[in-house]
């Protein structure tokens, strides 16, 4: 069986060393394992034609329409939109992400846009560049906020544990039949977003985009949040209707924004969010961390072991569903 590993281009996310590759052979002892890492477009290409399992970086992923011998396609990211293909979606391939793995780092930089806002740090910065000792009379404290978190996955959960801890009040919202935490005082579903968005002091999106969550956050959802209050969005782009979004920020209906995604990437130099002075941005790397592939791989393993054995792999993805 032979595995293609992609490696990452980004060097935060460290390389697949040799260690790894030998984690993931141990795991058969029976079915003669092949793991070849890429880099470049010319290897990956030169080994797509026989190769039955793909796993890298989304955007390192390439058109897989010459895999001919393909039987499953793996994401060391938790997002799939660049991933699942109308061709992919349409075939028998299996699809598995890595969702979970960012839980820490990414609820880590959520609870950090948190605080930049409570304590008015962006104002900070900017006194320090300007050289001015300015002390800032209008700071306040996480906790007693109402902070909402829209999408109560491994980030999501992580997030309101965290927030928890702060002494904030956690409201969220998901899916109906998702379990309460004990650290979550209410937990409603998606429809109930108008009364949810009403009370929080924070409104926290980490939500995947797909056909149904398209500019979940728009004109109307804005309209309903508090004027104090700041939106965070670490999900996808696409999620906010970016446009209202700005409307909405330069006519202060709401506090802030902190945004670690944008829907178009990277954020064009003559988006008006670079120089809002209510918002925050980061390029999309909340999810970095030195532990990134080591986590990654570990999760790899864990699918790369139940496919071996015929079982379902813990982390499937609902091709249609996108998730």
């Amino acid at each position: 069986m032979k595995i293609l590993l992609i490696e990452p281009q980004d060097r935060p996310l460290r390389s697949i060393t040799e260690e790894q590759k030998e984690q993931i052979l141990s795991l058969s002892s029976d079915i003669e394992l092949e793991v070849i890492s890429a880099l470049n477009s010319k290897d990956i290409e030169k080994h797509l034609t026989d190769v039955e399992v793909v796993a890298g970086i989304p955007r390192a992923i390439p058109d897989l329409s010459r895999a001919e011998k393909l039987q499953w396609v793996h994401s060391f990211s938790a997002g799939m939109d660049r991933v699942l293909t109308p061709e992919l979606v349409n075939s028998s391939v299996l699809a598995s992400n890595s969702s979970g793995i960012h839980a820490t780092p990414i609820a880590e930089h959520i609870i950090a846009f948190l605080l930049i806002f409570t304590r008015q740090l962006y104002q900070s910065f900017r006194n320090q560049q300007e050289k001015t000792w300015q002390r800032i009379n209008e700071l306040t404290e996480l906790k007693e906020k109402t902070v909402l978190v829209i999408g109560l996955g491994k980030i999501g959960s992580e997030t309101a544990r965290i927030a928890s801890c702060f002494g904030a009040h956690v409201i969220a919202l998901d899916t109906k039949g998702k379990e309460k935490p004990s650290f979550v005082e209410e937990l409603g579903v998606i429809e109930q977003l108008a009364p949810f968005l009403g009370r929080a002091d924070f409104v926290i999106l980490t939500l995947p985009h797909t056909k149904e969550t398209h500019h979940f956050i728009n004109k109307e959802s804005l309209e309903m949040m508090q004027s104090h209050a700041v939106l965070v969005n670490i999900g996808r782009g696409g999620v906010v209707d970016e446009q209202a979004l700005v409307v909405a920020l330069k006519e202060k209906r709401i506090g802030g924004a902190a945004l670690d995604v944008t829907e178009e990437e990277p954020l064009p130099e003559e988006s008006p969010l670079w120089s809002m002075e209510n918002v925050i941005i980061t390029p999309h790397h909340s999810g970095i961390s030195e532990r990134y592939m080591e986590r990654a791989i570990d999760l790899f393993c864990v699918n790369l072991k139940a496919y071996l054995a015929g079982e379902d792999l813990p982390s499937l993805v609902d091709k249609s569903a996108g998730y």
